[in-house]
Formats: structure tokens, C-alpha cells, sequence
């Protein structure tokens, strides 16, 4: 057994989700404070049962400093991951993603519930089972919402803007979505914003902060906050 996965397997599940959450932070720029790391918590499904006050979330951090999972800067109040804590959350995201593909391509969840229930089945993913899933489903390399599977070489493609920055009139493809918020993605599954959907930018109103789209004739619109969160690949 390799040393990552023997500490991973005394992690509890507040651990796990708490260095997932400053994964998907960092993956997405965000500069990962006891605030930020709160506020992304809150997204996370009630059955896991993490408290997202402020005491409760710096508490938290505070074990997980000590464990030698993440340090902080003082000076900034970043929070950062150690090579070790580094290494268990790559292990977490990449079961977590491997549930949302799971729960998609066999047993045909709806995109906008299969991050919820890849919550559920996370925790309980071995390292044998791991193999196993990725042997069934032929070694994914992303998760249905297009991003990274760790460990499979996939590397993002250097053309994907935030389609907040896309001009009116321009067609692209949507390369990833955000996972973490089950309304927003059903919004944007109803209205076919989905990984690999051929998209038109209607208009990129700057003056009223909104971007209308078109994919498959169905028209939307998405506030600008929402477009940071959405990449596409121009075409």
C-alpha cells in the first residue's frame, strides 16, 4: 500500500469534504480563506452534516493544520495545502468525479442531481473499488461536468475562456460547467448549457450584467456572476 493511501484511509468524512472544498476552490483561482471556505461549504448537501459557521469552519481548520494537511499565511489568511494534504485531496476529487460519472453512465442520473449523489458514494469508494469503476466505465478523464478526473492526464484545454468574456455573436462549445450548485445546474441542463453543447452568445450586456445564449434554439440568460463560472472553447 502506498503512503498517501494509507493516511487517506484514516480520514473522516469532514476531512475529505473540507479538503475537497479547497480543491475546488484553488481549481477554479479562488483564493481560499476561512470566509471562502465557509461560504463553498454551504453548498455542499445537507446529509453530510458539515457546520458552515465561521467558529465551526475555523475549527476545522485549525485540526487540519495540525494533521499537516494545510498551512496559513498569516500575513494574507490563505489557507494552502501541504504536499500531503495536496495528495489526499487529489484521491477524494478524483472518487468523488468518478461517482458523479458512475451515477451518470450506468444508472442514468440526471446531471443536476449526480454531484449530490456522488457525495453520498465518495466516502465509501476503496482504492479496490476505484479500479474497478474505472475499468467499467473505460478510464474516464473528465466528470460530466467536464472537468479533471486526477490521475488521468487530462489537461484543460488552454482555449477555454469564462464565457463572461465571450462578445455578442460568437459561437463555442461549452467546455465545463459549475457542480456544486443543484438549481443553478438545473437550470442549466433545462436550457441545454451542458459540457459539449454547441452555444451562441446572443448578447453580452455589460450595462445590465446579463448574458442571453442560444443552444439548440433555446434561449437563456445568465447573470454575470453565474457566466465566470461556465468555460466555453470558441469556434
Amino acid at each position: 500500500m502506498k503512503k498517501h493511501e494509507a493516511i487517506f484511509s484514516r480520514l473522516s468524512m469532514g476531512v475529505e469534504n473540507y479538503l475537497l472544498s479547497i480543491f475546488r476552490l484553488k481549481e477554479e483561482d479562488n483564493t481560499v480563506t476561512i470566509s471562502t471556505l465557509a461560504l463553498h461549504l454551504k453548498t455542499l448537501p445537507v446529509a453530510e452534516g458539515i457546520g458552515t459557521s465561521l467558529p465551526s469552519v475555523g475549527g476545522m481548520v485549525r485540526r487540519l493544520v495540525r494533521e499537516g494537511f494545510i498551512i496559513i499565511d498569516e500575513k494574507k489568511k490563505e489557507i494552502n495545502f501541504t504536499k500531503s494534504g495536496y495528495t489526499n485531496a487529489e484521491t477524494i476529487v478524483k472518487r468523488h468525479r468518478l461517482a458523479e460519472r458512475l451515477v451518470v453512465d450506468m444508472f442514468d442520473v440526471e446531471l443536476y442531481r449526480a454531484h449530490t449523489e456522488a457525495h453520498l458514494l465518495e466516502h465509501a469508494i476503496s482504492s479496490y473499488l476505484e479500479t474497478k469503476i474505472l475499468s467499467k466505465l473505460g478510464n474516464p478523464s473528465t466528470s460530466p461536468y467536464g472537468y479533471p478526473i486526477p490521475g488521468s492526464n487530462y489537461v484543460l484545454n488552454k482555449k477555454a475562456v469564462k464565457i463572461s468574456e465571450l462578445q455578442s455573436n460568437t459561437r463555442f462549445i461549452i467546455d465545463r460547467i459549475p457542480a456544486d450548485d443543484e438549481s443553478l445546474l438545473k437550470y442549466l441542463v433545462e436550457n441545454k448549457i451542458v459540457p459539449g453543447s454547441n452555444v451562441v452568445v446572443l448578447t453580452n450586456n455589460k450595462s445590465t450584467g446579463t448574458i442571453s445564449l442560444n443552444s439548440s434554439g433555446i434561449e437563456s440568460v445568465l447573470s454575470v456572476d453565474v457566466s465566470e463560472l461556465v468555460w466555453g472553447i470558441p469556434v
